[in-house]
């Protein structure tokens, strides 16, 4: 016995098919609106979990790169603050083999001194170089308070030995500060050189003493070469992670991309091809709202 359909199922029906269309549309348009192909973790659940994971490694690059890049910056300013300190030494043994001549008066060899306090001075204030949030760079975890201080006419290392490591990547840290120890030297400290040498300039007999402190000053600038060496070779590998990182980040994109990222040429057929069927449903249903069973 063949069926048959009432006049408002066939209206109904059609109402149906305009709605199913319509619904359609709307999620193409949502799609090309969006550049994505995934709107809900339900229209792909298995590419869906695949994105949360990359979103997720995504995440972690971008924290990498922010501490690379801090540390990186004060790895910069760690350099140059001991730059000047080797340039403060350096000068240093300049005036101390300019004192070391019998032929100067006292007033001369008193102005050499005077410089040499000077550069206590200038070297006491590299010590106090910051970080740009305020941190002191060479005062180990003791960030803030100065890593250097006058005591009792001494100047004094109040740091301490304690080193801040960052993560730049899946297994890798770096040490991103020096200690103040490893620049300006541990009990006979830089500070304590400019000193001897400036006590060694005005007193009388003080070629000895002014031999003692070119051998001390000698040994500082190991010291600070060392530092600064080191440091270099801190700022490559955080310039070679930045490198690293970049390039895992770019792959992870392109990754994420060609899970869920929409191919406009095929939406915008297939958004035509919804249109045209929105457009006859919608006829259909135009038509059948004047038919009955008896026409």
């Amino acid at each position: 016995m063949i069926g048959r359909m009432s006049s408002s199922q066939f209206y109904l029906n059609s109402l149906d098919s305009i709605l199913d269309a319509q619904t359609k549309l709307a999620r193409t348009q949502t799609e090309l609106a969006s550049g994505k192909r995934i709107l809900r973790p339900s229209d792909d659940p298995s590419a869906s979990l695949k994105i949360s994971e990359i979103q997720t490694e995504l995440s972690k690059i971008e924290t990498y790169q922010r501490n690379a890049n801090s540390v990186s910056t004060e790895l910069s300013l760690t350099e140059a603050a001991i730059a000047s300190v080797e340039n403060v030494v350096l000068r240093a043994k300049e005036l101390a083999i300019r004192g070391n001549n019998a032929a100067l008066s006292l007033s001369e060899k008193e102005l050499i001194s005077s410089e040499v306090m000077g550069l206590k001075e200038q070297l006491l204030s590299i010590s106090g170089t910051k970080a740009p949030n305020g941190e002191y760079l060479f005062a180990g975890t003791r960030v803030d308070q100065p890593p250097y201080a006058d005591i009792n006419g001494s100047i004094e290392y109040q740091g301490d030995l304690l080193k801040r490591s960052v993560n730049l990547g899946p297994g890798v840290t770096i040490e991103s500060r020096v200690i103040g120890n490893e620049v300006f030297g541990t009990n006979d400290n830089l500070f304590g050189v400019l000193d001897q040498l400036s006590t060694a300039l005005t007193s009388a007999g003080g070629s000895q003493d002014l031999g003692q402190a070119l051998d001390d000053l000698d040994q500082g600038l190991n010291t600070v070469l060392s530092a600064r060496a080191s440091v270099g070779l801190k700022i490559n590998r955080v310039d070679d992670q930045l490198s690293l990182n970049e390039t895992f980040n770019y792959t992870l994109q392109e990754s994420l991309s060609g899970l869920e990222d929409l191919d406009y040429a095929e939406a915008i057929t297939k958004l035509n091809l919804q249109m045209v069927a929105l457009q006859a449903a919608q006829q259909t249903f135009t038509k059948a709202q004047g038919m009955s069973l008896f026409n």
